[in-house]
């Protein structure tokens, strides 16, 4: 999630572009017939931490980072679904730079094309993108699987969490424009309304720290996130229970790019289809279940 050093890039994007790109890239996003006659699909990647995005080059990096995980394997996969030849580049961003608009700023109930696809920086965000109305203002989200939000705490603080009601006047480590956000603003708004949740913006990796560490705060996060996270990186943290509905989970486009967005959805549902296929391979591999497996579970939570 992102890294906040990397917001100056937003403003000075104009520039940026001509010169990575040229000047025909910033009066236009690419279509995918562009993507294949260039042989180069643009992939932003967004929160580097594990074991979706480890960033293996030097932190401050931008354009030419080295990168494995979870969307990075993805995203090779579905460049080599496009055509025989097209490589992707791949551009690190903050997470809620996917959601700038020109001004270098979110604005929730505008409707827009964000800046970083609308100027043909950006072909897709493989950043398992939670579907929420004000995101599908700007852009298109194709889904790969549902999900549930799941709150973890310290093992220390389980007693007192054993409903969603006992959230209520409790601090929430939350990092800034996420679906996490969006629904606790909402709860605070109805449910919690006499006693409101606290928020606090923390970027991910180190709310996952903090809490892991018994901060008396909880955290939201989806549940592949927190499947892999219990039993690696914050193993003195538990589940304690699902919130919310369940959700649709995917990778942002540009809403005219209705061919681009056709192929992942093709590419998405042979992928799923498979059960020996490459993406529920290497979810098996994370996650010690595939895609496909993780769908079923996740549509079994009630």
């Amino acid at each position: 999630m992102k890294i906040n050093a990397f917001k100056f890039w937003v403003t000075a994007l104009a520039v940026f572009v001509i010169a990575e790109y040229g000047q025909a890239d910033v009066s236009h996003a690419r279509s995918l017939e562009e993507i294949r006659q260039t042989k180069e699909i643009r992939i932003c990647i967004a929160y580097p931490y594990e074991p979706f995005v480890k960033l293996e080059s030097p932190e401050d990096c931008r354009e030419d980072c080295k990168f494995s995980g979870i969307f990075y394997e993805e995203s090779i996969e579905f460049a080599k679904s496009l055509g025989d030849g097209i490589q992707p580049k791949f551009l690190r961003v903050d997470w809620d730079e996917q959601f700038f608009n020109k001004e270098g700023k979110t604005v929730i109930e505008d409707s827009y094309t964000p800046e970083l696809l609308a100027s043909g920086l950006c072909d897709v965000y493989p950043n398992n993108l939670t579907k929420t109305d004000w995101r599908e203002k700007k852009m298109d989200i194709v889904t790969l699987h549902p999900s549930r939000m799941m709150v973890i705490v310290h093992k220390s603080r389980k007693k007192e969490f054993k409903t969603p009601a006992d959230l209520a006047g409790k601090t929430v480590l939350v990092e800034k424009d996420t679906s996490y956000q969006t629904w606790m603003e909402e709860q605070n708004r109805t449910v919690y309304a006499g006693n409101p949740v606290k928020i606090e913006f923390m970027l991910e990796t180190p709310a996952r720290k903090a809490v892991n560490a018994g901060r008396d705060a909880f955290l939201l996060t989806d549940a592949d996130v927190a499947i892999w996270g219990t039993r690696n990186d914050i193993k003195d943290s538990v589940v304690v229970f699902p919130v919310g509905p369940t959700e649709e989970i995917g990778w942002g486009f540009r809403k005219n790019d209705k061919d681009l967005q056709a192929a992942a959805q093709k590419f998405f549902d042979a992928q799923r289809g498979n059960p020996e296929s490459v993406l529920n391979t290497i979810w098996k591999n994370y996650f010690g279940r595939s895609l496909t497996e993780f769908i079923a579970l996740m549509l079994s939570i009630k």
